[in-house]
């Protein structure tokens, strides 16, 4: 094998890797965006939950008591 050949195979060989790992990285990013990240396991998983608990007081939605009614 020449030299020529041998930087070919080698070039494919990078070129696939790259392409492979484009879509994988491009379809979880499509999947993230349009399911998974509305589950709350999923970013907790992942470290990407924003709970009340770390929000200060003033920034927590405001939360209404239900009125429970006595008949």
């Amino acid at each position: 094998m020449n030299f020529n050949t041998i930087l070919a195979v080698v070039f494919t060989v990078i070129g696939s890797v790259s392409v492979v790992t484009v879509l994988i990285l491009l379809g979880w990013f499509l999947i993230w965006k349009a399911f998974l990240s509305k589950f709350r396991l999923v970013r907790e998983l992942l470290g990407q939950e924003n709970g009340d608990e770390a929000q200060p007081i003033e920034q927590q939605p405001h939360i209404r008591a239900k009125k429970i009614r006595r008949d």
